[in-house]
């Protein structure tokens, strides 16, 4: 047979009750036997008393896990180029356009840099005698304007500084690096005529504007105040289609534009004296 498993009860627990229990019975003033609480009655009873005494369970509380803010990051930048040390190249004063001279090995590079601003247009060139020397031209944030070449016109994308690297061929030789950047001709809003005046210095540099004009106008250019010490050149910056040369000798000229573009108006000097003119355009 199998064990039978009683309730124990502490000792002092049950004496504790039955104390209890009989002066329940004694205050109610009856005759009448009390009969004995049993085992069981009692233990129930303290069964009860036990579970009413144990502290509630408490319930466990669910705590969410940190939120973790995400890692920022940050757009890769590309590396500042490395400038190479450049020779600047400086107008004279009141002049657009300059030439560098010099002698380049077979092989070497010659750095030269020039500052100009956002949409004037750029004339450069580069001779030599054997007709091997090349350019590149980049700004100084690394954009490539030309990576090989002699000859390069171009509207600006930036104010910068541009640098020039002339290039040896395959034997030493003279060069001739040739940088010509217009100032531009603005006309006052309801007006089809502009004048500008300057100075050609001693040197014989040329001074060159840039107009623009729609296709079909009249333009009419006059060159006043060089007598025959000065005279134009006139060509179209996109198609360099040339309407007017130095060697005329030509001071005045008129035509009826063949396409819309910038026009540059080259003063040429005929030799090293100073120059003062007056230029006066009419568009209609």
């Amino acid at each position: 047979m199998k064990p039978t498993h009683h309730l124990r009860i502490p000792r002092k627990l049950l004496v504790a009750f039955l104390v209890i229990f009989m002066a329940i019975a004694a205050c109610s003033g009856s005759n009448s036997a009390i009969p004995s609480p049993s085992p069981n009655d009692v233990a129930t009873v303290v069964a009860a008393t036990m579970q009413a005494l144990q502290p509630p369970q408490a319930t466990p509380t669910l705590v969410p896990p940190p939120t973790i803010a995400p890692t920022a990051t940050f757009p890769l930048l590309p590396p500042t180029p490395v400038l190479p040390a450049a020779t600047r190249i400086n107008f004279l004063t009141g002049a657009t356009a300059g030439n560098v001279t010099g002698t380049i090995q077979p092989g070497q590079s010659l750095y030269y840099v020039l500052n100009a601003a956002q949409g004037q247009p750029m004339i450069a060139g580069v001779t030599s005698y054997n007709n091997d020397v090349t350019m590149s031209i980049k700004t100084a944030g690394g954009t490539s304007l030309l990576n090989s070449g002699q000859n390069l016109n171009i509207r600006l994308p930036v104010s910068d500084d541009y640098y020039f690297t002339i290039i040896g061929g395959a034997s030493s030789e003279n060069f001739t690096l040739t940088v010509e950047t217009p100032a531009r001709i603005n006309f006052v809003t309801g007006k089809n005529k502009a004048t500008v005046s300057g100075t050609i210095i001693s040197g014989g540099s040329i001074v060159s504007y840039v107009l623009y004009a729609q296709q079909n106008q009249h333009m009419e250019v006059d060159l006043n105040g060089v007598g025959q010490d000065a005279a134009l050149s006139i060509w179209g910056f996109s198609d360099a289609q040339f309407y007017i040369r130095s060697v005329s000798g030509l001071t005045t000229f008129s035509f009826k534009l063949p396409m819309t573009e910038d026009y540059i108006i080259d003063i040429v000097p005929n030799g090293s004296m100073i120059v003062n003119y007056t230029l006066i355009v009419t568009v209609k």
